[in-house]
């Protein structure tokens, strides 16, 4: 059975990009060897993470991460069984959100990602955060 889990989780401390370059280079090869496709966003502090496959390889990538002491406080935003993957060419597409640049001057620019979320509130907002992150999918 495919499913498609999306969950959000918060960096112990402040990522580089050169760590978050490696974390993708672990990621693909141990997706690529358990068929697991998906995207991952970083952005101020946050993990946004779509993870597709068969149910059992996907949930032990996701208790690994869950599990990691980089991380905490993970939530699942949602969790299904599906007939494709949205993100089938991608053993695992990236996109670090953070920038230097001055991102209020940028069309379209959305303060969503930059506001200080309480937890409780992600399963309030699941459904945007999740639409959000097609959007980062479409723009790749």
């Amino acid at each position: 059975m495919l499913i498609r889990l999306v969950y959000v989780s918060t960096s112990t401390r402040p990522i580089v990009e050169s760590e978050l370059i490696h974390i993708l280079e672990v990621a693909r090869k141990r997706n690529s060897r358990q068929a697991v496709t998906g995207i991952l966003l970083y952005s101020g502090g946050r993990f946004f993470q779509v993870l597709e496959g068969e149910e059992a390889d996907v949930m032990d990538i996701y208790h690994d991460i869950a599990g990691n002491p980089k991380h905490r406080a993970p939530i699942i935003l949602t969790q299904e069984e599906i007939s494709e993957r949205a993100f089938g060419d991608w053993s695992m597409a990236y996109r670090h959100v953070d920038s230097e640049v001055d991102k209020k001057s940028l069309d379209g620019y959305c303060e969503f990602l930059d506001r200080d979320m309480p937890r409780e509130e992600f399963s309030k907002v699941a459904n945007n955060i999740i639409d959000l992150i097609y959007q980062f999918r479409d723009t790749l």
